[in-house]
């Protein structure tokens, strides 16, 4: 479980609603494994096995209720088992930082709290039967006037700098053309894949830098350097992936303009972008959607924000690989 405080949050956002007003005092969220019974006529021990399935649970405790629109209220006046997204980063509401978000219909037991002399507050539980995403932050919830692209403002997401990465430690590489690299645990690559490696010490040429393998064996993979001094050490980790994604667009605050349309771009060299996902046309806040891709995502990402008219947004977009 995890329990953090409102002021460690930088986004808290429930279907476009902004609850970080609300001044939430606790919050917490629990993934857990679902058992059911599996003893049998004679067994005299309770016996609890899998069923596949996991459950959410999120909490948050203590928020100071109010009525104004886009408040706390109007998000969870909604009937339970209403079809919710959910998102929350406590990192930060920083370009590159970690979020996490849920969509699924929620069981919500929200009950304002009565006291004397206080302010009054609520508190809510959310069970998800939804699944739960752990993904990065591609544009952080801030105001936009005009149309705007996260490259060209300088902040494209690079998968390499990803804290979530796995880095695979690299024994050696051969003298060869191409050069086999050896790794001392398995290194989970797919022939085609795209890797960064740093780090390799005595290679002439060096090994270092992007490079796409061929998979020799769970432990060993070639990539297309004519190596004449052998190598040794280093490590990598991945340039992209190949399962596809979800992303996430949340819309907490929208005027004036008639229409926004989001995207998510992706480039494997951070100068030449296509379209990943194109999120549904938004004319009112709050409003949230989330879309899945299939198929290589490439290692650099970022969000084109295209705004009709003149007016003032707040969106804020994230993206889970698979």
């Amino acid at each position: 479980m995890s329990l953090l405080s409102s002021s460690q949050f930088g986004v808290f956002v429930v279907d476009g609603y902004n609850l970080l007003s609300a001044k939430i005092q606790d919050f917490s969220h629990e993934v857990e494994v679902e058992l059911e019974p599996s003893e049998g006529l004679g067994d005299s021990w309770r016996e609890l096995k899998p069923t596949g399935m996991r459950k959410v649970t999120v909490t948050q405790g203590g928020a100071f209720f109010d009525t104004t629109a886009a408040g706390i209220h109007d998000a969870m006046k909604a009937a339970p088992s209403t079809v919710r997204l959910v998102a929350w980063a406590f990192a930060g509401n920083v370009i590159g930082a970690i979020f996490t978000a849920v969509q699924g219909a929620f069981s919500v037991k929200y009950a304002p709290l009565s006291t004397v002399a206080k302010l009054t507050k609520a508190n809510v539980t959310y069970q998800v039967s939804g699944q739960l995403d752990e993904g990065v932050i591609l544009q952080h919830s801030t105001p936009k006037t005009v149309d705007w692209n996260t490259k060209t403002d300088g902040a494209s997401v690079d998968y390499t700098l990803d804290a979530n990465q796995t880095v695979i430690p690299i024994t050696s590489n051969t003298l060869a053309n191409p050069s086999v690299v050896t790794t001392p645990v398995p290194h989970g690559l797919t022939t085609g894949d795209i890797i960064l490696i740093s780090g390799v010490i005595t290679s002439s040429p060096t090994i270092n830098g992007q490079r796409t393998v061929t998979v020799i064996s769970s432990t060993t993979f070639s990539v297309p350097v004519n190596v004449t001094i052998a190598g040794t050490g280093g490590s990598f980790v991945r340039a992209n992936t190949r399962l596809g994604g979800v992303g996430y667009q949340f819309v907490s605050a929208f005027s004036g303009f008639s229409g926004f349309i989001g995207k998510i771009r992706m480039s494997p060299d951070d100068i030449t972008y296509a379209d990943a996902i194109t999120f549904t046309n938004v004319t009112a806040a709050p409003a949230a959607e989330r879309l899945t891709v299939a198929g290589t995502i490439d290692r650099y990402l970022c969000v084109n924000g295209d705004v009709t008219g003149a007016g003032s947004i707040t969106p804020f977009v994230g993206f889970k690989r698979n």
